[in-house]
């Protein structure tokens, strides 16, 4: 008795010829999935861990992942910090002395040198104290994370979880506390020469970070990103 002939391909009597290709699923072939945004640029976060490259083939364990973040190399150095804060100091202490003489208040001579983390004299009250908090709260909320000083030497500050900007209410906590720190002779500014992270205690309250440009290039300069 003769076999029933084949039926059209799809068909349940239908035998796959070898070398046959299968057909490709609907919406075409899987496109890889994109790396995640790098620590310090829009929709960063640190909480999310980069993986490293794959393990080779003959080995069953899964790939390594190595803890996000900065590199020590990227973190700003004490000297760098410190050049950026006296250009902060110059700039402020000439805009409290034009507040000081617009209302008759008479501001600090010499004001005291606070910046990114610095401050070498303490001294300083009334106006000087008010442009201060102001300044810095602002400029460090920005799209950039940068006060003027800083732009000018290259770096800025950043949350230390996510690589963003920091919102104003923690910009100010870190501006109002770096005054703090200055106290126990300036300890909490020079913490940063063996903290881990080159953090100072203000930079510890206010989970911040200050990194150089060259590896981490900031925002728009004074547009605030929040």
């Amino acid at each position: 008795m003769a076999a029933d002939p084949p039926g059209p391909p799809g068909s349940s009597n239908h035998d796959d010829r070898p070398g046959q290709r299968p057909t490709e699923p609907l919406g075409g072939p899987a496109q890889p999935a994109e790396p995640p945004p790098a620590y310090g640029q829009p929709g960063s976060d640190l909480r999310s861990p980069a993986p490293t490259a794959p393990l080779p083939s003959d080995q069953s364990a899964p790939p390594a992942f190595a803890a996000a973040g900065p590199p020590r190399e990227a973190l700003a150095g004490f000297w760098r910090r410190a050049v950026s804060a006296f250009l902060d100091w110059l700039l402020v202490g000439i805009v409290a002395a034009a507040v000081g003489a617009l209302f008759g208040v008479d501001t600090p001579a010499p004001p005291p040198a606070q910046g990114d983390g610095f401050q070498f004299q303490f001294a300083g009250t009334g106006p000087y104290i008010l442009v201060e908090l102001a300044y810095f709260t602002y400029f460090h909320a920005t799209s950039a994370g940068q006060s003027i000083g800083n732009k000018i030497l290259g770096i800025r500050v950043l949350d230390a979880d996510t690589g963003r900007s920091l919102p104003y209410v923690r910009a100010f906590v870190r501006a109002l506390m770096s005054n703090i720190s200055a106290l126990p002779c300036f300890l909490g500014f020079f913490w940063m020469l063996w903290e881990p992270r080159k953090r100072t205690w203000h930079d510890m309250v206010a989970n911040s970070l200050v990194v150089r440009t060259t590896v981490y290039p900031p925002g728009e300069f004074g547009r605030p990103a929040h």
